[in-house]
Order: C-alpha cells, then structure tokens, then sequence
C-alpha cells in the first residue's frame, strides 16, 4: 500500500482529533493513524472540561456536549472546594466564574465520541503504528506492517506524553519538574451528591477528587482521587490497602472507601511539566499537539483545554502554510510558549501559597 495525504496525524485523541477536523473543514486531506484498540477502556484519566472549552469545541462542528454525550455521561461542576494553605476548606461557587465551571465528563466516552465524530465528517482512520518516517520532498511514513508506506506533505504528533513520533524523528522530551500520579477509581455511596471538584494539600503532595457523572454497573455514584507526589516516594502506594489507608487519613472526603469499592487501580503515571525539545521544525513540516508538545502540572486542571487549543492552532497553522507554500511555524512556537510560561507563572504562584509543610521535599520541589 502506498497513499497520500497533505496531512497525517499520529494519535486518535482530542488533541488529534480536533485538528483533523480544522483540516478537513479547509478540504484538507487528513489521515489519523494509531493503533487498534479491540476495548473501550472503562475510565480515563482527566474528566474535567472547562466552560472556556465550549467556543474551541464549536470551532471543530461541536455545538454542544450533548451532541457527543448522553445526558449520564457529562455533569455540570459547580464548583471547586480546597483545603489549600490551610485544614479548612474553602468553597468557590461555578457562579463566581464567568465562563461557568464546566464540566466532568466520561473521559473515555468523550474520547471515543469524538474519534466517531471526527471519522464520520470524512477523516480517514489508519488502524496501524508509525515505525519509522523520514522527509524526502515529503514524509514517508512507514507502518507497522512493512509494506505499508504513507507519504505526506506535514506530519503531526498527537501520541500524549510519550511524544513517539517527534522522538522517531529525533526530537527529545525535556522534563521541567517530575511528579507522578496515583489514580484510582471507586464506587461511591448512593447519598454522593457533591459536584464539586475536591483538592487538598498533604505533607507530601495533594490529593484531588470528583464525581463522575456515569454510574457503576450496581447504579451507584464513581469517584475519581488521585494522590500527586514525588515519584520516589510514591512507591509507598504500591497497594490497594495503602492507598486506601493514605486517602482514608487525608480526610479529602468526608467519607472513607474499602477495597471492595476500588473499581479500578490504583494506577501510576506521570504527571510531570514537561515539553518536546521542538514543538514545530522550520527545516520540517512537522508540529506536536496536546501532551506530545506539552505537558501541564494537572494542578492547573488544563489539559483537555490545551489539546483542543493546540489541535486546533496547529490546524490553522498547516492551512496557512499550505496557502503560503512554507514550512514555517514560528507563530504556533509562540503561542505553545506562551502557554507554558503562563501556566508556570501561575503554578509557582499557587504552589507557593501553600507554605505549612516548609520542610517537606515534595513542597521544596514545587518553588524551585
């Protein structure tokens, strides 16, 4: 086999999809390619949309959530609740912003939603992995199967974290801090109701919780917590029981969870700051999206944002590039920089804040 598109785009997430169809509405031929999953996962990880997410949905034909959702798989959030600087929690109503504050959503539907979506306004999906591309005159690419070789005018990286594809082609992962996460899944009890995102400073990192809007197969509420800390000690979680028994003491929550609830996990994973070395190459057609280009503190509660924002930037950045017979991307550069510099401003500021547990590494770590 051997086909051509202007574009291909490794990766079948939000970020990817959303720039799919920026391209496919210019009458840009797109392909996105990833491997084949045979199972829908029952959770993912980051199930907060923000209200701001609202017009960069609309930008890519989403009109409403309802459009991709059923009405159990996305709640309103009605605001959030810390115990930040301090052991009492404080309460900031969704009203207080005007953007309203979003929503929490079935993560894994949402994805699966909108990978249907994108492939049914025209976007040609590629069931395959990308061993190898190197540029002459255009990219070729080559999958999986070693017969099969794509060529193509720009090439894009929507792999999340891992940055796959930039590091096939030589481009390198630079970790600006290094924080890992600790996710798990419960079954709540039926008298749940709270819709407010939960976060609370510990001695050795924070904790963060909220509840999903689908419900487990016994019909109960699902909560999601996650444990955020440095990634030697984290190690100390490596059990169901000692999660459980951190979590149950953190009094995040007002109740206290058994095994028997553990729906899914715990489950570690990076949740570092961290950014490829080069987002876009002026000597390459090539750009990164999402977490492949950049990877925010999920403190900041952005990361669905940011895959859409630069799915859709480096969307038009190919189209202008296209009109302008050019590889350069200098302004889509600026603006993932831009994004970065922001975020850490506030990062540092809010981190900051917190300054009860002056000796603890962790909390070190986070102001340097």
């Amino acid at each position: 086999m051997n086909l051509y598109f202007d574009c291909v785009i490794a990766g079948t997430g939000p970020a990817a999809c959303a720039c799919a169809l920026v391209l496919k509405k210019a009458g840009v031929n797109v392909a996105l390619v990833a491997k084949k999953s045979n199972k829908q996962p029952a959770f993912s990880v980051g199930e907060s949309l923000p209200g701001a997410a609202l017009p960069l949905l609309n930008r890519i034909g989403v009109t409403d959530l309802a459009e991709l959702l059923a009405k159990v798989q996305f709640s309103r959030c009605t605001g959030n609740a810390s115990a930040w600087g301090s052991d009492q929690w404080h309460k900031t109503d969704a009203i207080q912003n005007p953007q309203g504050g979003g929503w929490h959503i079935d993560r894994a539907a949402f994805n699966h939603a909108l990978l249907n979506f994108t492939v049914s306004q025209g976007v040609t999906l590629l069931c395959s992995q990308v061993l190898a591309a190197e540029y002459k005159s255009c990219w070729h690419v080559t999958l999986k199967a070693k017969t099969d070789v794509l060529r193509c005018d720009y090439l894009i990286d929507g792999t999340g974290r891992a940055s796959s594809l930039g590091k096939l082609i030589g481009r390198k992962k630079i970790h600006l801090d290094k924080q890992m996460a600790i996710v798990a899944w419960f079954e709540s009890s039926d008298d749940d109701q709270e819709k407010m995102t939960r976060i609370k400073a510990v001695s050795d990192g924070w904790w963060y919780s909220a509840r999903l809007p689908n419900k487990s197969a016994k019909g109960s509420p699902i909560r999601v917590v996650a444990k955020f800390m440095l990634p030697e000690q984290s190690k100390a979680l490596n059990t169901p029981q000692a999660y459980l028994r951190q979590l149950n003491n953190s009094a995040l929550l007002p109740v206290e969870f058994n095994v028997s609830q553990i729906l899914s996990g715990p489950y570690f994973t990076d949740a570092s700051v961290s950014k490829l070395d080069e987002c876009s190459n002026n000597t390459l057609p090539f750009l990164a999206i999402g977490d492949a280009a950049l990877s925010l503190d999920p403190l900041s509660s952005q990361g669905m944002f940011f895959a859409l924002y630069s799915g859709i930037k480096a969307g038009e950045q190919i189209i202008e590039a296209k009109a302008n017979q050019t590889n350069q991307f200098a302004n889509y550069d600026k603006d993932i920089n831009a994004v970065l510099n922001a975020n850490q401003k506030a990062r540092k500021h809010y981190y900051v804040s917190e300054h009860r547990f002056a000796e603890s590494e962790y909390w070190q770590s986070r102001v340097l």
